[in-house]
């Protein structure tokens, strides 16, 4: 018996029938067939749309929230400046107000007084340790003289910085200090020395007298000055007659003449004012037209009354010349002794000794005289300003007393009440 074969895709044959009132309904025709590809072809395409949405919607959602991402990162920087911000204006106001406060507390009259009576006792004890080293150990003393110099100089170049007044670092004083160091560790001859010796004991000691140096403890400002103009001379001082000797002289009988003293020192004068001369009155022309600095020419001008009717007699254009020419009288003038002092210590002595006396009783004028008028007028300036202060709290307690206040609504709305009563 044969087997019949049948493929994976054909259909089983159905039997015929014999009946002919049953329809035909499995029997394939073409309207059936299309009406089945256009719904396949409906389905398939509400499906690529459904997907196309989902897709769309989740590449929004993405979008969304990477935006919303950004957006908050921005919102962040902005709030991180805005704390940022403020908490620099925070520490800036806690500063002025820290500020303010330590000020205040500087100004009052006890803090003052701790203050200046501190810095009495440091000068006071300074005083006896340089004296306790010039006298005991005079071979320490140019290097003490050195240690005290570089801070005294520095801190007044940055206080003087501060008020514009640090050109007067550039007068002559400082000028041979500068020259005194390099003979103590870089240059040692013995010419350059006497020109040093004759400026330092010369213009520059005489200046105590002229300046009115004072010898006030409490003050860096005046120490500092008395140091400048005092130190120098007993540094040549403790040079010439202790450490060095006669070996520095330019003669086996160390006699110097008139000529040698005042001439060869002032060769370093004229370096010295040709030098300040461009720095001051061609270099800073336009900043001194414009008084940003204050030189040692524009104080003398303005506060010494010598220098006011010298000057004025002549044309401004003028002046600055005349003041070199009666600077360069001055130091010449002032050198004359220096022939003595180089020959005989005791000259030398005596002449220390006279301008350290001078700075005392530039002191004393300045503690007996000054001091006591300064405390009677800020005593009484602080009795005035508590006597404003009261008067101030009885007028602002009287205006508030008397100040008419407006009802408010609850209180509007009881007196309306009781006038209607």
């Amino acid at each position: 018996m044969k087997n019949k074969k049948t493929t994976f895709y054909s259909l089983p044959k159905t039997p015929k029938t014999t009946s002919k009132t049953t329809p035909k309904t499995n029997e394939a025709t073409p309207e059936n067939e299309g009406v089945m590809d256009a719904a396949l072809d409906q389905f398939g395409d509400d499906l690529d749309d459904a997907f196309k949405d989902s897709f769309d919607r989740l590449e929004l959602s993405v979008h969304s929230i990477s935006g919303f991402r950004e957006a908050l990162y921005g919102e962040k920087s902005k709030l991180f400046k805005i704390f940022d911000q403020g908490k620099d204006e925070l520490k800036n106001r806690a500063k002025h107000i820290i500020e303010e406060e330590i000020t205040s507390k500087m100004e009052t009259h006890e803090f003052q007084s701790f203050v200046t009576k501190f810095a009495f006792l440091l000068g006071v004890f300074g005083l006896i340790f340089s004296e306790a080293i010039f006298f005991t150990r005079p071979f320490w003393f140019p290097k003490y003289y050195t240690l005290c110099y570089f801070p005294l100089v520095g801190l007044r170049y940055y206080l003087y910085k501060k008020k514009n007044l640090h050109y007067f670092l550039l007068d002559f004083c400082y000028w041979v200090n500068s020259l005194l160091l390099i003979f103590i560790y870089l240059y040692r001859n013995k010419l350059f020395f006497l020109m040093v010796f004759a400026s330092v004991n010369g213009p520059v000691l005489t200046s105590i007298s002229f300046w009115k140096n004072s010898m006030v403890f409490h003050s860096l400002t005046k120490i500092t000055s008395l140091f400048i103009h005092l130190f120098p001379a007993m540094v040549t001082y403790v040079l010439r007659w202790i450490i060095i000797g006669d070996d520095i002289c330019l003669r086996p009988d160390c006699k110097v003449s008139f000529a040698q003293t005042i001439g060869f020192s002032m060769v370093l004068y004229f370096i010295w004012q040709l030098f300040y001369f461009i720095k001051t009155e061609i270099i800073n022309e336009s900043r001194k037209n414009k008084d940003e600095l204050m030189t040692s020419f524009i104080w003398q001008k303005t506060h010494n009354s010598m220098n006011k009717i010298l000057l004025l007699r002549f044309p401004e254009k003028y002046h600055v010349y005349l003041y070199m020419f009666y600077q360069s009288i001055y130091h010449a003038l002032t050198m004359l002794p220096v022939k003595f002092m180089f020959q005989y210590k005791i000259v030398h002595s005596i002449a220390i000794i006279f301008q350290i006396l001078v700075s005392i009783r530039n002191g004393a004028s300045f503690y007996f005289d000054f001091v006591p008028t300064k405390s009677i007028f800020s005593q009484k300036k602080r009795e005035q300003a508590e006597k404003e202060k009261m008067l101030r709290k009885k007028a602002k307690k009287i205006e508030k007393n008397s100040e008419v206040r407006e009802p408010t609504e609850f209180e509007q709305l009881i007196d309306s009440q009781f006038m209607k009563d």
